[in-house]
C-alpha cells in the first residue's frame, strides 16, 4: 500500500494504482497538458473505500511512499487499469527481437515468367 501525498491531502492507495497514477502524471506534464483524474483510494481505517480526484499538470506535485498495512489489500485493480488506459499514459515501444510475426522473406517470383 501507498500514501499519495498531494497539496496538504494525503489518501492511501494499493502499489498499482500509485505506480500508474505516478507514471500518469510525468506523462500529462511531459504533453504540457493538465488532466482531472480519478482513483480508488482506502477511505477510512476500518477499510472502506472511495474515490480521490487529482489534478495532473506541469507544477503540480504528487510524491508516493509505502506504508505498512494491516489485513488485506482492496482490490483496485480496475482502477489502475483505468488509469492506465488514459490517452496520455505512456507505452513502451515494442521490443524489435520480440515480433509477433515472424519476418518473411519476398518470393523470388519473375511476373514475366522468365526465371523463377
Amino acid at each position: 500500500m501507498r500514501r499519495i501525498f498531494y497539496g496538504a491531502t494525503t489518501v492511501v492507495t494499493t502499489d498499482d494504482v500509485a505506480d500508474a497514477l505516478v507514471r500518469l502524471t510525468v506523462a500529462v506534464a511531459n504533453f504540457n497538458q493538465t488532466e482531472a483524474v480519478s482513483f480508488p483510494v482506502v477511505a477510512d481505517s476500518s477499510g472502506g473505500v472511495g474515490t480521490a480526484q487529482v489534478v495532473l499538470g506541469a507544477g503540480i506535485a504528487l510524491m508516493t511512499g509505502p506504508i505498512g498495512w494491516d489485513g488485506e489489500e482492496p482490490d483496485f485493480s480496475t482502477g489502475a487499469t483505468l488509469l492506465r488506459m488514459h490517452s496520455y499514459f505512456p507505452y513502451r515501444d515494442a521490443d524489435p527481437e520480440r515480433s509477433a510475426s515472424p519476418v518473411i522473406e519476398p518470393d523470388p517470383w519473375d511476373p514475366e515468367l522468365e526465371g523463377y
